[in-house]
């Protein structure tokens, strides 16, 4: 049987193609004896033509019918001759034709033809697995018709669906085989690319890899972050993780020792002049960077331009729409026509052809510039101009009602705008916005007087600061400048307010989980008994509301309390000996087996714990901040008693 992949014969191109050649000529030698034989019919059996091919033909295939026969000694010797020859060139051509189609075939079979293919390959890339993430990279590879060769364990895979494409050359094989690497022409090769989803399989490759090219780029695929290491002391250059990166990440890791970052100058109309020399060497214009004031990080576009197509459609659209053409205008502007391109290039000396042509039409600024660098040369060469947009960042808070000219201070004096507000309500997906706009500190002593002549205008706002976890919310502030923004943020931090600066959803709900002052606390007593509210009280907590939960039913019943200090709390008291109100109080208790929550904010985090502890203390406490399922096991078990804590 034969093996899955045949190593390459060290056979020269016209030994590899002289069985067609012979056959050919056999061919011809057989039309050559046709010849002789109707030409010698004709003047020696005085034959006519069509009976002088048909003797040449009966007697070259050596049927002999017997109703032409030769009479004279010479026409003896001629048929002899025809005869002769005919059965050897015959022979000879039939085995002929019999060799070049089981080459045919075998090539087909054996990937004879792609091999010869990747004979004449020079600085191309080895591609060693063809899985989900190998195909990807293959596709980005092809986008810049970078030229690859991939070697894929699947022989499947191989014969029925990367052979089927004649743009894409691939070898069945194991890439830890020694020889299968040489096949593929990685001494020839810029680089090896191992995809493959097995860290064992990818380090041995990458052994192999630098044990026969010591000097050659390679870039690896880790499934685990443990063996990143491993793979670096097996000899990889890069090893990328398709867990945080991309087939694009792993691309870019491969084109490394021929890619650069080129910072250049020049006007929206010297776009195609530009782009036309990156093209001309075979170079890809990977992204653009506008470098704005005040921003620390440069504004990126993917661009992926690698053929002259793409630049004509992109230009085309900007002329049809003026608009977007008068939007890159004002960019170009902002920045004074100094912006970065990362290119890539199939090697080191196509990227030297670019520079020194950008450089002799007075484009280029320089080569693999860092941004302070950047900087400087856009002071030497252009001038900054003032950006319409302004900084701004998210800051997260936690401090009380009372704090809020202090921090609002903070802000303020920097020239910063507190620009909105947001609460972070229980139960709500999205926060409670209102926009302020404060810019002044006039403005807040204006507001803060309002809110200390009006009571009721005062406990609501204290209300909304406790509901959002205690205290805890955000504001988007601007100014001038993201120094002025990060002296607001050393400060905030410094007093003790800050939790954190531009915060997803769900990071502000971690931070109101780990340093909010609001918990659901569960309890069990009878309702005429008011010890859990007086210790929740009496130790500095506030009760928002009270919750029971109904059996069966499967229904919460919340009531709104609000109870902050002793003075609500007599007013509760007085309230339940009502007798219509403590019948309804104890219908409800009744029905939730006496089980109840309450949500208690508190100055802080430390005055919950002491609350939790006097509740556990008093054996009334069944849980803090329980998933509505646990409490509905709690409610509906026969033995509700064996859950409170001790």
């Amino acid at each position: 049987m034969r093996p899955p992949y045949l190593p390459i014969l060290p056979l020269s191109k016209d030994a590899a193609d002289e069985p067609y050649i012979l056959a050919f000529y056999a061919i011809i030698g057989v039309l050559v004896l046709i010849l002789y034989g109707i030409v010698g019919s004709i003047y020696i059996m005085k034959l006519d033509p069509l009976n002088s091919l048909y003797f040449t033909v009966q007697t070259i295939a050596t049927v002999g019918f017997g109703d032409i026969q030769p009479i004279t000694p010479l026409q003896k010797i001629f048929t002899i001759t025809l005869v002769m020859g005919g059965v050897a060139l015959l022979a000879y051509a039939f085995t002929l034709t019999i060799t070049v189609v089981t080459m045919t075939v075998e090539e087909i079979a054996s990937g004879a033809k792609q091999r010869k293919m990747i004979a004449a390959y020079n600085d191309h890339f080895v591609l060693c697995g063809y899985g989900r993430v190998g195909s990807a990279v293959h596709k980005e590879l092809q986008k810049r018709n970078i030229q690859v060769v991939i070697i894929e364990k699947n022989k499947d895979v191989v014969e029925k669906e990367l052979w089927q494409d004649p743009h894409v050359l691939a070898i069945p094989g194991d890439a830890t085989d020694e020889n299968i690497m040489i096949d593929a022409g990685i001494k020839r090769a810029r680089g090896v690319i191992i995809t493959t989803g097995e860290d064992v399989d990818n380090l041995f490759i990458t052994l192999t890899a630098r044990e026969i090219s010591p000097k050659i780029w390679i870039v690896t695929r880790a499934s685990k972050a443990e063996n990143v290491r491993r793979l670096y002391r097996s000899g990889a250059d890069k090893v990328i993780s398709p867990e945080t990166s991309g087939a694009e990440d792993i691309y870019f890791a491969s084109m490394e020792p021929t890619i650069m970052k080129i910072t250049v100058k020049h006007s929206v109309e010297d776009i195609r002049k530009e782009s036309e020399i990156i093209l001309k060497y075979g170079c890809t214009l990977e992204n653009i960077e506008y470098h704005l004031p005040e921003f620390t990080e440069p504004l990126a576009r993917k661009v992926g331009v690698s053929d002259i197509s793409q630049l004509n459609r992109f230009l085309t659209s900007l002329e049809n729409e003026q608009s977007r053409k008068k939007s890159l205008e004002n960019i170009y502007e902002s920045v004074s026509g100094i912006h970065s391109h990362w290119i890539s290039g199939p090697n080191k000396e196509s990227l030297d052809k670019v520079t020194s042509q950008l450089k002799k039409e007075g484009i280029l600024l320089g080569i693999n510039l860092n941004e302070d660098e950047i900087m400087e040369v856009t002071k030497k060469n252009g001038r900054m101009v003032e950006v319409v947009l302004k900084p701004e960042i998210k800051i997260t808070e936690s401090h009380g009602v009372r704090d809020i000219k202090e921090e609002s201070q903070i802000i303020l004096k920097h020239g910063c705008t507190i620009e909105d507000i947001e609460y972070y309500l229980p139960g709500f997906h999205e926060p409670l916005k209102r926009k302020i706009g404060l810019s002044n500190n006039e403005e807040m002593d204006r507001f803060l007087t309002k809110l200390n002549q009006d009571p009721e205008r005062m406990e609501s706002l204290e209300r909304l600061y406790t509901i959002s976890g205690g205290g805890i919310h955000s504001h988007i502030i601007s100014g001038p400048d993201t120094e002025s923004l990060r002296k607001v943020e050393t400060e905030l931090k410094t007093k003790g307010f800050l939790l954190g600066v531009n915060l997803t959803p769900a990071e502000i709900k971690q931070k109101i989980t780990e340093f909010g002052r609001v918990s659901e606390l569960l309890v069990r007593h009878r309702p005429s008994e008011l010890d859990d509210k007086r210790i929740i009280i009496e130790n500095g907590g506030r009760i928002l509301d009270s919750k029971h939960y109904l059996p069966g039913l499967r229904q919460v019943v919340t009531r709104n309390l609000y109870l902050k200090d002793e003075t609500d709390l007599v007013k509760c008291e007085e309230e339940y000996k009502k007798p219509d109100a403590r019948r309804s109080l104890e219908t409800l208790s009744q029905i939730s087996r006496q089980v109840h929550s309450h949500t208690v904010s508190a100055r802080d985090a430390k005055t919950i714990m002491k609350i939790v502890q006097e509740l556990t203390k008093a054996g009334i406490l069944l849980g803090v901040d329980l998933p509505l399922d646990e409490i509905w096991t709690i409610v509906e078990s026969e033995k509700i008693e064996e859950f409170c804590i001790q």
